[in-house]
């Protein structure tokens, strides 16, 4: 009896366990915890060139470029034909963005196809005043020389006006290890140089995302820093892009985030996942349809099209930390169980949370640009889809009725709604790319109290329609105010498109709760703060 359950029961068992230690343990040994970074000295990074306003010319044949043919290596700023491209990978080194010497770096010079208006560091002349491959700039510290002046400068380069930004190549220590990824190699360590101001900048976007304008910022930051601090979310999530500031170590840095609110969102809460101390400030740039967050901190409603970087870089110099609210969502299902086997659904809020027909377009406008045959992207076409979708919910009105669907309470006490199809809980004072929803009809003093997204409390307002949304997108109209709290209860009877910060779902019967979780550190915008 004893010597079956033996081999029935035990052995099995500690077969199991003996097997999963030893898996566990492959996996340590095996895996591969460095940061993979592009190994620049292979080839350049060549990307189509996209300016229209300057001419370019060849740095292998000096022939003029076309545009549609031309391409440029958006780390160095050497360009090429294609049938020169070989030619300038062999002959031209690209940015050398690791050097295990302990010699001061030297300039790395780019002949011609310098920025317009471009000065001489030397005589202070315009540079490149002629057609053709005339003149130097260093890709490292953005000076421009001409041929005459470029001896009077000195042979080492100091990595210009925003050296505090950039990881040198000297302090980055890769691992000589071959790698089964192609032309990459592993980032083991940042030993931190010795500016006593350094504070390095970690740019962060999906090339994907927006009108393909991120793959074009990502590029101009590149030729700006060094290209390992500029990191694709294609090619990474944020968990995995921000083990760059666990490197960083104890360095104060910060995070440039190219994206809209719904990318921004995601890169706050991974920085809230992994702990990070310190906690790196956020800077915003807009890319997206709505961007509110960017719009209340001063980044701007979109970016400019004609973005200048180093314009982008003296602003973040100049940003102010501010704190944000981050608060978290807690979805309870009414039936007791929710999809994928959990009983719960956490989201964290920064910008605002709604119930009801703004949802509904959110989420229509998803489903079609989640649709196969949703090929052509662009922030005018994408409001007019809005436009669209919102003129759909005025005659069909799936959230009619909503107040009859779900009870609210502001701090324990319930309020009673009107007739209305959408409850909007915000954080900060844009909404519906912005609208200033609470203080929106506001004469003078109401006894209603200001909005701050640092204060602890959430505003909560009840929009009577879609009609109503399209009056106040205009200034016609005001929501209707239900109060300020700092504890939101939703108790929703029936199912509902709901959102958070622009990411939306359809929303079985539930209780949801938001409460405040702590507070997320941003840049915001001085210069815009005092136009």
């Amino acid at each position: 009896m004893l010597e079956g359950e033996l081999s029935a029961v035990i052995l099995p068992t500690l077969s199991l366990i003996l097997f999963a230690v030893t898996l566990k343990l492959a996996r340590h040994f095996l895996s591969e915890p460095h940061i993979h970074i592009r190994d620049t000295s292979k080839e350049h990074n060549w990307t189509a060139i996209q300016d229209s306003t300057q001419a370019y010319y060849c740095s292998i044949c000096e022939a003029l470029l076309l545009h549609s043919i031309g391409v440029v290596c958006d780390s160095c700023g050497v360009c090429a034909d294609p049938c020169c491209m070989k030619s300038a990978d062999k002959q031209l080194k690209c940015k050398a963005i690791v050097l295990s010497s302990n010699r001061p770096m030297k300039h790395h010079w780019v002949k011609g196809n310098l920025p317009l208006l471009a000065m001489c560091d030397v005589c202070e002349e315009e540079c490149s005043v002629v057609p053709g491959l005339h003149d130097w700039w260093c890709c490292w510290c953005q000076r421009f020389v001409h041929e005459t002046c470029k001896r009077m400068l000195s042979e080492v380069c100091d990595f210009g006006i925003f050296k505090s930004m950039i990881i040198p190549p000297g302090s980055l220590e890769i691992i000589n290890k071959h790698s089964t990824i192609r032309s990459r190699m592993q980032l083991r360590s940042i030993v931190p140089p010795s500016w006593s101001d350094w504070c390095p900048l970690i740019v962060v976007a999906n090339r994907k995302s927006g009108n393909g304008d991120s793959g074009q910022i990502l590029s101009l930051f590149r030729r700006t820093l060094n290209p390992v601090q500029v990191v694709d979310l294609v090619d990474r999530d944020p968990v995995a892009a921000l083990e760059w500031c666990r490197l960083l170590g104890d360095v104060n840095y910060k995070i440039l985030v190219a994206g809209g609110d719904g990318t921004i969102a995601w890169l706050l809460n991974s920085i809230h996942k992994l702990q990070l101390k310190p906690v790196p400030a956020v800077a915003i740039l807009p890319v997206g349809t709505g961007n509110d967050l960017s719009r209340v901190l001063g980044w701007g409603k979109q970016h400019d099209d004609d973005l200048d970087p180093l314009k982008v870089l003296r602003q973040i110099q100049a940003a102010r930390n501010v704190e944000l609210d981050r608060w978290s969502l807690s979805i309870t299902p009414s039936g007791g169980n929710l999809p994928f086997g959990g009983t719960q659904r956490h989201n964290f809020m920064y910008n605002y949370f709604s119930i009801g027909v703004d949802a509904q377009v959110a989420l229509n406008f998803h489903r079609t640009r989640q649709s196969r045959f949703y090929i052509f992207s662009h922030r005018i076409f994408n409001k007019l889809l809005y436009l669209c979708f919102g003129t759909q919910q005025v005659v069909e009105r799936e959230c009619k009725d909503l107040d009859q669907k779900l009870e609210v309470y502001l701090d324990g006490v319930q309020v009673e709604l009107p007739s209305i199809e959408s409850i909007v809980v915000l954080n900060i004072p844009s909404w519906g790319a912005g609208v200033n929803l609470w203080e929106m009809g506001l004469q003078g003093d109401e006894g209603i109290g200001k909005q701050s997204f640092n204060d602890g409390r959430l505003e909560v307002v009840a929009i009577y329609s879609s009609l109503h949304i399209a009056q106040l997108q205009v200034g016609l109209s005001q929501p209707h105010r239900l109060g300020q709290a700092s504890t939101v209860k939703v108790k929703l009877h029936g199912s509902c498109a709901v959102q958070v910060d622009g990411e939306p779902w359809y929303q079985n019967p539930c209780e949801i709760d938001i409460t405040h979780c702590d507070r997320a550190s941003m840049l915001m915008n001085t210069e815009a703060l005092d136009e």
